[in-house]
């Protein structure tokens, strides 16, 4: 299998991070001494981060700005990929192999661009990727293939032999209807999507060492 280019997702491609969204919500309310109903997580995780605030501020923290609940969320979150999110299995060596063999690469995510660069400094993995790239400073989503055309113009490979790494449905099948080759990474937030990430991707894998042999 030839690979010149490699665009890489961030959040349960590069990284373990969607675990740090189970009990976030309780865990929040807990920093400011309130014992949250178990229940809360399933409406919080139907809404926007600005609807989750301010549902955080009608039912259980009136006293506090829409602004100060936003920067403590977003200190939190910061404080995770800065401190404790970890690598996927077997990706720092792939990586390394990936290099070794002169393939470029880059980051394209929908999480800010602070923290993925906090994570990959933290992870010491910085310097695999020729950019980061976000949604939020390309004002897009991935739902368009912006954040991926952007990528790859800067990374300059040949499109058949550049890949998209990525673990959910919905971004995935905007990269194939882009016309670019998706390597599909297993992740348990997508886990009942299973089926239809494996028809829709090019390359599905349980980890990086599955792919590994094959570059």
């Amino acid at each position: 299998m030839k690979i010149t280019g490699a665009i890489f997702d961030l959040d349960g491609t590069l990284i373990d991070s969607m675990s740090m969204w189970e009990g976030f919500t309780e865990s929040f309310l807990a920093d400011f001494g309130i014992e949250a109903d178990p229940t809360i997580e399933e409406t919080v995780q139907a809404a926007t981060v600005p609807g989750s605030i301010a549902f955080f501020q009608k039912h259980y923290l009136p006293d506090y700005s829409y602004e100060e609940l936003e920067r403590h969320i977003d200190d939190k979150v910061l404080s995770e990929y800065s401190e404790t999110i970890p690598a996927k299995h077997g990706l720092k060596p792939f990586l390394f192999a990936l290099r070794n063999k002169g393939v470029r690469m880059c980051v394209a995510t929908s999480s800010p661009r602070r923290y993925a660069e906090a994570a990959l400094k933290r992870l010491n993995l910085s310097h695999y990727f020729c950019c980061v790239l976000s949604c939020e400073d390309l004002n897009t989503t991935k739902a368009s293939s912006d954040i991926y055309d952007r990528a790859f113009d800067i990374l300059g490979t040949d499109k058949a032999t550049t890949y998209i790494f990525e673990d959910a449905p919905y971004a995935i099948r905007t990269a194939k209807t882009a016309g670019y080759k998706v390597v599909a990474i297993k992740d348990s937030s997508n886990e009942a999507d299973t089926d239809e990430i494996k028809r829709l991707s090019d390359v599905y894998i349980k980890d990086y060492d599955d792919f590994r042999g094959m570059v």
